[in-house]
């Protein structure tokens, strides 16, 4: 009987002895690839182990108890000690193994097993006997007996090898798809990686690098580099947890270099070419060492996504604007009790159709409705016809009939307004018979009718929409009055909202740089340091006492802000401050000035207002009465009022988010304490009612282990998907790219400018953006902020009107365009384009690949010309490149 083979005697037809894994791994050595050397523990091995029990009779857990009551046999101790003893030979110094399992229906093209059979890392030479009969067990598990079941495979049809390899002591490890599981696409070769061992992808722990290497271009066509927040060490020192966080310093800095990239690519291809499909390698580093782990048929890429759902929904805006990737579970949880006519698919939140139909007094199909839905805070939200608007009128009249007081409360109030809220923020704080839930209810549902209005945010924020009947009315009255006049007069008319919060948490940081440069201490700790490594020097260094009390004074009132802020999840600045370092130092790089800048914008905004007055006063009676204008000014500062009242109610709609995560966070603590939950972050993976089980004790770990880890897995694979605008709802048939050279969006701030692209994808890791480059990004938010200062303009991948993006590019006479479909895929940084932010539209000129050094050299040492509508003003643009 064989009971131990050395890895390098296998090959690909011996799956009933060494599994798929260690048959798949015996073939890649026989060829030459870098696999660990190792052996594998038959399957006769075990099926010798198991046959004196009658396995037909016993449930899945008295065989697991059976198995690792019994020892091994004298004689497969002595094989796994001779095997080892082998290697011993081959390799200096002292290693550990990785001891894997390999069932023989594993890895066959048709189904994976991927997380269902155990995997032991560390793994020392008097630990392998044990490790096997672990492996072994694994084979019984209640997720394994589950996946077997819903794939028709029997339970006793199945053995079970073990693979016992060099642990590679890894640096950087991750997973490459030699076709994109996730649509299929063969040209695309799709890579993740993180730092140290495998494990934390593979068990979800870690969201990592992805990296996608196009083979018709022969190149890297999108890296998005992600907050590596935990890793699996290469060693462990004694009672060291398995799962560390990452150094602050690795968290955000890429994890593959071009080289490095480049092996990953070779090895993928030669692996698909002679497996003759497309694979699903496993791989690691150490240092320059290259080594393949695992390499599977892809079983995905014949998979569906989710059952579209039945209904017509449309994407809910407001969440998708401001960060892309799906809500995480508890978050899911918690947002659908509070408002439950939203619905949850693949991770987004999506609006019910059928349940926006009835607020709308005109008739409009599917389509009709979606487009206004999701478009909801354009400039010129779509089919604002006069009939439309007169409908939109009574809308909004029938709704003041109902909120008809709390209208009027709102109407003309100072900007500090609600500023109250902070005090109602935090006594729900502190009150401990309120949870998280509960803190959610009161903050948006649940004020005291004598509470002061500034309580109620989500009631102000709710009577904010009156700016969109009067944008609409002064856009038809300027185009009556004045035909002449540019198409995007009343957008131009009513940017540049004084009293903004996020604006003026912009200046605010801008201030604090300016307080950083009286201190050359200050500032050289802030450059030459990383950003959290700064902020510990300077909470310790005597000279900055004074710049950190600024900066505490920051916090106080923006401490509740950071990225991704509808993510409970999500780390605030209160918590940790290093964004707001790093924005520090962003600012410290320019001479721009944002106030300057500012002031100048707002100059020729008054002087496209004095324009119009001027032509107005050619009209009849208007030259003594000055009605029109009088009309005109009225609808601006009015949608300019109504335009704050917006964004300034949703600033402190973030703070509702933080009271919760709170809460929050003092039961992970708790539950972390009583061995509840076994790691950090775990809490949102699960939704309120198993918390409150586990707080109860109707739940314990061993309940909630498996369905934490299968969701952290789904929370990756949505993490890779685009999500629809709409479902169920028949797409437009417009051709929304004229050409392949034009993408299309919506304008968000007017003007035209031309320049070099600079893709940015994370202001946390790539900052740079040089003065008069055009930023193109996947979404903004705050940390955003000081990139707008010099460039020339923005085009945003998901955005609108009143989004991030769009308020501070009107703050700033940027021009900008949102929503512009796959704008960090199809532009590349260096590629030169231009940007028209009345339109919403951009044009692809040149390729950076294409472009002759004396092109780039003519193109970047020119003033260009200006594209500017007839008789507009000129918003800052290609003038200031």
């Amino acid at each position: 009987m064989t009971r131990v083979l050395r890895l390098d005697s296998i090959n690909r037809d011996q799956v009933s002895i060494a599994g798929g894994k260690g048959a798949n791994l015996g073939e890649l050595v026989q060829q030459g690839f870098p696999v660990p050397p190792g052996f594998v523990v038959t399957a006769e091995a075990y099926q010798n182990f198991v046959s004196a029990w009658d396995l037909s009779g016993l449930t899945p857990d008295q065989v697991r108890r059976n198995i690792m009551a019994q020892e091994v046999d004298s004689e497969l101790a002595s094989d796994l000690q001779q095997h080892h003893t082998h290697l011993a030979t081959l390799i200096p110094g002292r290693f550990v193994y990785a001891v894997r399992s390999s069932a023989t229906a594993e890895d066959l093209g048709d189904a994976s097993f991927a997380g269902q059979h155990d995997t032991y890392y560390y793994v020392t030479p008097e630990q392998i006997p044990q490790m096997v009969k672990k492996c072994w067990a694994s084979l019984w598990s209640d997720a394994a007996c589950s996946y077997r079941a819903s794939q028709g495979i029997a339970h006793h049809g199945v053995n079970m090898a073990v693979v016992v390899q060099l642990m590679v002591e890894s640096s950087i490890s991750g997973i490459t798809f030699t076709a994109n599981p996730i649509n299929g696409n063969s040209d695309e070769i799709l890579t993740e990686s993180s730092w140290g061992m495998g494990a934390a992808i593979v068990d979800g722990r870690v969201s990592p690098d992805q990296y996608t290497y196009s083979r018709r271009r022969d190149a890297l066509t999108s890296k998005r580099i992600a907050d590596k927040k935990f890793m699996v060490p290469a060693t462990l020192a004694e009672n060291q947890s398995r799962l560390m966080a990452v150094p602050a310093l690795l968290r955000r800095k890429e994890t593959l270099n071009e080289q490095q990239v480049s092996t990953l690519i070779e090895w993928a291809k030669k692996s698909e070419d002679y497996f003759g499909q497309p694979q699903d390698l496993e791989w690691a580093f150490n240092g320059d060492a290259f080594y393949i782990l695992q390499s599977r048929p892809i079983t995905t890429l014949s998979q569906k996504l989710d059952e579209i759902p039945e209904g017509k929904f449309v994407l809910f805006k407001p969440v998708a604007e401001n960060f892309t990737d799906p809500l995480l579970p508890l978050s899911q949880d918690l947002l659908l009790r509070l408002f439950p006519m939203m619905k949850i698919i693949r991770g987004r939140i999506y609006m019910n159709i059928e349940h926006l139909r009835p607020l709308i007094p005109f008739k409009m199909d599917s389509q009709q409705i979606a487009q206004l839905a999701y478009l909801s805070d354009s400039k010129e939200s779509p089919g604002l016809s006069v009939p439309r608007l007169i409908g939109l009128g009574i809308l909004l009249y029938l709704n003041y009939l109902i909120m008809g007081v709390f209208y009027y409360r709102t109407d003309r109030l100072p900007d500090d307004f609600m500023d109250s809220f902070r005090q109602l923020f935090d006594k729900t704080v502190k009150d401990d018979s309120i949870d998280a839930f509960g803190t959610m209810q009161k903050l948006f549902f649940k004020p005291r009718f004598f509470e002061p209005v500034g309580n109620m945010v989500l009631l102000v924020n709710l009577s904010a929409p009156r700016y969109i009947l009067l944008l609409g009315l002064l856009g038809r009255l300027l185009k009556y009055w004045l035909p002449e006049l540019r198409e995007d007069a009343a957008s131009y008319l009513t940017s540049g909202t004084e009293g903004v919060l996020s604006t003026d948490m912009g200046r605010r940081i801008w201030f604090l740089a300016e307080q950083a440069r009286l201190s050359p201490v200050v500032v050289d700790i802030i450059q030459q340091q990383e950003p959290r490594q700064a902020l510990n020097t300077l909470r310790s260094e005597a000279a900055a006492a004074d710049f950190m009390h600024q900066v505490d004074q920051f916090l106080a009132i923006h401490g509740h802000r950071t990225l991704k802020e509808f993510e409970l999840n999500s780390v605030r600045w209160e918590e940790d401050p290093t964004p707001v370092i790093a924005m520090i130092r962003n600012y410290l790089q320019t001479d721009a000035d944002p106030t300057s800048t500012e002031r100048k914008v707002e100059a020729e905004r008054n002087n496209f207002a004095r324009e119009i007055q001027s032509l107005l006063s050619n009209k009849f009676l208007e030259a003594s009465f000055g009605w029109r204008w009088k009309v005109i000014e009225s609808l601006r500062q009015k949608a300019k009022y109504f335009i704050r009242l917006r964004e300034n109610s949703r600033f402190f709609h973030i703070m509702v988010f933080y009271a919760a995560r709170k809460k929050i966070l003092k039961v992970e603590a708790a539950l972390l304490n009583q061995g509840a939950l076994k790691c950090k972050d775990d809490i949102y993976y699960l939704k309120w009612s198993e918390i409150q089980d586990l707080k109860t004790d109707k739940l314990t770990w061993p309940d909630v282990e498996e369905r934490i880890r299968e969701r952290r897995m789904d929370f990756i694979r949505l993490s890779k998907m685009t999500p629809p605008k709409t479902f169920g709802v028949a797409e437009s048939t417009e051709d929304d790219q004229l050409s392949n050279s034009v993408i299309s969006g919506q304008g968000a701030s007017p003007g035209e400018c031309e320049g070099n692209a600079r893709v940015i994808m994370d202001p946390g890791i790539d900052a740079t953006v040089l003065p008069g480059e055009i930023l193109i990004a996947p979404y903004t938010d705050p940390a955003w902020t000081p990139l707008f200062l010099t460039a020339s303009g923005a085009v945003v991948e998901v955005g609108s009107y009143l989004s991030h993006a769009g308020t501070i590019a009107r703050e700033y006479g940027l021009p900008c365009v949102v929503d512009a479909a796959n704008c960090t895929e199809r532009i590349k940084t260096g590629d030169r384009i231009r940007v028209n932010g009345s339109t919403g539209q951009v044009l692809l000129l040149a390729p950076a690949a294409e472009m002759t050094s004396e092109m780039a050299s003519k193109m970047t040492s020119k003033q260009d010309a200006e594209h500017w509508p007839e008789n507009s003003a000129q918003p800052r643009g290609s003038a200031d490149v």
